[in-house]
């Protein structure tokens, strides 16, 4: 599980969710998805509720704290059951799984193991693994991450990770204004392109045959759109089904949720330094009862306990354990903090930079092959012999 062997690459993963089936539960429905595909380890073919995809995911986020996971599509408690929804949910799974797959460490961990391969109640086995200790924690991520080991944490590198944070939570609703206005555009869009269609195939053949036929001579040769290339006509709607838009929304909506799962990866380590922070108030509070007991002065604790010497020990065994805490969680944090600065930030902006200039060259390739065909159709068009008597 060598986290440099991470990349845009799959590293001959294959994966794939589909056939989504609707299933009854008593009173109730629910969506069930056929997730299959081929590692390293074999092939695999499980099914899997929209739900234990979501558990899958938490249990991940509780057992690699600090790492990037993948985001899933929001929840939607309602009209959950519309097979648009369910074809969009799905296509979001297979980008969950598709980038899982790009993420060695995590396809290969034993969560996603029993996942993508486990038999009987998935959520209730995930659930048992929810419980890591830092202790846990930090022997997995010095096998993972070994290759940071020695990394330096510094002001620059703290600095560098807050003022991230800060910039994303601050083009969030940037982003999501974007969003709705893609999403007006889209529809604008599709209402567009249903007007030229209406136009082509119902209005101007009607036309000819209702009104046309009576102003010319001979009129079975002399309807246009009758006569029309079928083929190139098919090329020119399919090339107009999808626009660049519609791919411009999509990435801003994914773009979106990744802001979450980084966004979730950073306060992962805040949490963490929250925990150390409350040890650190617990062994000052113990370090002062021991002080007090030793100089005589009587505290609520030990008022109870008429063995002074006992009390103490007690006490110490406190301290000595929060101490090991402490010790645990600082090098827990500073392990998440390595994993941000160094892997997830760098990785994260690289490939926001790379997807950006892919989604152009599509929009490019789209527009020119969009262009192409409708060129096709229109110039076949003008070759129509009734033009030239016009």
């Amino acid at each position: 599980m060598d986290q440099q062997n991470d990349g845009e690459i799959n590293l001959g993963i294959e994966v794939q969710v589909c056939d989504p089936i609707v299933k009854k539960d008593g009173l109730k429905n629910y969506v069930v998805y056929t997730l299959k595909g081929s590692d390293k380890d074999g092939q695999f073919e499980v099914v899997r509720r929209f739900n234990e995809f979501d558990c899958f995911r938490t249990t991940l986020q509780i057992r690699w704290p600090g790492c990037y996971i993948p985001p899933l599509p929001i929840k939607k408690p309602v009209g959950n059951m519309d097979q648009k929804f369910i074809d969009e949910r799905m296509h979001y799974l297979n980008l969950f799984m598709m980038k899982m797959a790009t993420i060695h460490h995590l396809w290969y961990s034993d969560e996603c193991k029993l996942f993508i391969k486990g038999n009987g109640d998935i959520e209730k086995q995930l659930l048992a693994q929810q419980k890591p200790t830092p202790g846990d924690i930090i022997y997995k991520y010095e096998t993972v991450f070994k290759d940071f080991s020695g990394k330096e944490i510094n002001d620059q590198l703290l600095s560098k990770i807050g003022n991230f944070s800060m910039f994303l939570k601050r083009i969030q609703p940037q982003l999501e204004t974007f969003q709705q206005q893609a999403k007006l555009l889209v529809q604008s869009r599709i209402q567009c392109q249903e007007n030229m269609n209406l136009l082509l195939d119902y209005l101007m053949p009607e036309y000819e045959k209702n009104c046309l036929t009576e102003y010319v001579v001979n009129p079975e040769n002399k309807l246009v759109f009758v006569q029309h290339n079928t083929e190139l006509y098919q090329q020119y709607r399919t090339a107009n089904e999808k626009s660049a838009i519609d791919n411009f929304a999509l990435s801003i909506k994914i773009e979106t949720r990744d802001i979450d799962a980084v966004l979730e990866a950073i306060q992962s380590r805040d949490k963490y330094e929250q925990i150390k922070q409350n040890y650190l108030t617990k062994l000052c509070s113990l370090s002062n009862e021991k002080k007090d007991i030793e100089n005589g002065k009587t505290t609520l604790k030990s008022f109870f306990n008429s063995n002074k010497e006992e009390f103490i020990q007690k006490t110490q065994q406190q301290i000595d354990n929060v101490q090991k805490e402490i010790e645990q969680l600082t090098i827990l944090c500073d392990m998440i903090t390595i994993i941000i600065g160094y892997f997830i930030l760098p990785r994260y902006k690289l490939e926001k930079e790379k997807n950006y200039y892919q989604l152009l060259k599509q929009m490019a390739q789209h527009h020119v092959h969009k262009a192409q065909a409708e060129r096709n159709y229109w110039l076949d068009l003008d070759k129509n012999q009734m033009f030239m008597e016009v």
